[in-house]
């Protein structure tokens, strides 16, 4: 693989350089000396590399965004991952729109992550703009069943929003980037296809009505936030806000001061106040939920399993596990009925693991991680933490009556810290 750099700091280069180095194997990296060789010519041949890493701003006068609008149609042109040193969300949904594979803000740079985005960038290029066309017009296609409900017979698809491009694919669900055409705003439409889901969960439509019905209800800076939704028996969909800083997961897995640790607890706690407050259990708090905005705050995302307590149908069985094993509280590990002492519970296992770097409890089997929830005792912090332990210990409480009763005690005992 040979790949490309082109940034104006000969020390950003090598660092980048450098992890690459790291991670990739068989990898020639060839660095753009701009200083030296300002604008590529015309003719500049792009064919001989795989990825090209391009910086938003190159000197004072050059944009890199610019150069990615000029040269994306020449022949050989490879996938290109922006960077940038701003975290605003213009650089980011503008970079996708002019055809980048990605982008990421300088600032979030780590080895594992630059590696990760080799390999989805290499996938990106290998799929065709014809390929990619007919995902986005399939989608809109969807949309419009869901917004007419009933068969599209015209082929003007003037659905309110402009598809630029998917940017996630689960069993059931696409994600996509679009922008809604009112107001030109850069939101995300989650695409359930029903057709696909009634086989295999039948009370996903029921859930999915739920995740759009609750969020849309909440006005909380700590909630993401729900712009539209719709459904059909065979589609629906959900319009949310844009994230452009990426989750929590990314930046636990550098490693966090344990200052910069309990400023996220305690706006997770934020969080989990406000959805308590209208009866919602997330019931799947993990670091891959945790989005940051623009402005670096953090935001409860993905409620695909939430629970209103106060809904007669339960949608979310008792007696059938719902969650991620390793955030999981003991009562859900044995399929019992959940509270919002849960939540609490999985923000104590999140807590530990952004102090310490490591999840509080780690086992072979989901089985076996979900006994040790439930009977292993609570692990403890370093000495250089022990301030938090009695925190922690009020969160990973085996009995639900043990623990911290409301997210308002945990915010208080955080506010304490800082």
């Amino acid at each position: 693989m040979k790949i490309l750099i082109i940034d104006d700091s000969r020390d950003f280069r090598a660092l980048l350089r450098l992890y690459l180095n790291k991670e990739l194997k068989d990898v020639e990296i060839i660095e753009y000396d701009f200083d030296k060789l300002g604008k590529p010519v015309e003719n500049y041949d792009w064919s001989p590399y795989d990825i090209l890493f391009l910086d938003y701003k190159l000197g004072p006068h050059e944009d890199g965004l610019e150069w990615l609008k000029e040269f994306r149609d020449k022949p050989g042109f490879p996938p290109t991952i922006v960077l940038t040193a701003e975290g605003d969300e213009y650089v980011a949904v503008k970079s996708i729109k002019l055809g980048a594979a990605d982008y990421i803000n300088k600032v979030d740079i780590k080895p594992k992550r630059i590696a990760e985005m080799v390999d989805e960038a290499t996938e990106f290029s290998k799929r065709s703009n014809t390929s990619q066309e007919k995902e986005l017009d399939d989608a809109t296609r969807i949309i419009k069943k869901v917004i007419k409900t009933e068969s599209v017979l015209d082929t003007s698809l003037n659905i309110g929003y402009k598809f630029v491009r998917m940017i996630g694919e689960g069993a059931m669900s696409k994600v996509y980037l679009a922008e809604r055409v009112k107001d030109k705003m850069t939101l995300v439409l989650k695409v359930l296809d029903l057709t696909r889901v009634k086989v295999h969960e039948p009370k996903l439509i029921q859930r999915f009505i739920q995740e759009a019905k609750l969020i849309s209800e909440l006005n909380s800076p700590f909630v993401v936030k729900i712009f539209d939704h719709g459904l059909t028996e065979e589609y629906g969909y959900i319009a949310m806000e844009f994230f452009s800083r990426g989750d929590l997961k990314q930046r636990a897995e550098l490693g966090l001061d344990h200052e910069i640790a309990t400023i996220y607890a305690t706006h997770i706690a934020y969080g989990l106040e406000q959805i308590h407050a209208i009866n919602v259990v997330h019931r799947d708090l993990k670091p891959a939920n945790l989005m940051f905005r623009g402005d670096d705050s953090l935001v409860l995302a993905d409620f695909g399993i939430s629970k209103k307590l106060d809904e007669i149908n339960d949608i979310t069985t008792m007696g059938k596990i719902l969650g991620t094993p390793h955030y999981m509280s003991p009562e859900q590990g044995e399929g019992a009925s959940v509270d919002a002492r849960t939540d609490l519970y999985s923000l104590g296992v999140l807590y530990y693991e952004l102090l310490t770097g490591k999840k509080p409890f780690s086992a072979a089997t989901a089985a076996a991680l979900i006994y040790q929830h439930v009977h292993a005792p609570i692990p403890t912090l370093p000495d250089e933490l022990k301030q938090y332990q009695s925190i922690i210990d009020l969160l990973l409480a085996k009995k639900a009556d043990d623990r911290m009763q409301t997210a308002r005690e945990l915010i208080i005992a955080l506010e304490a810290f800082q």
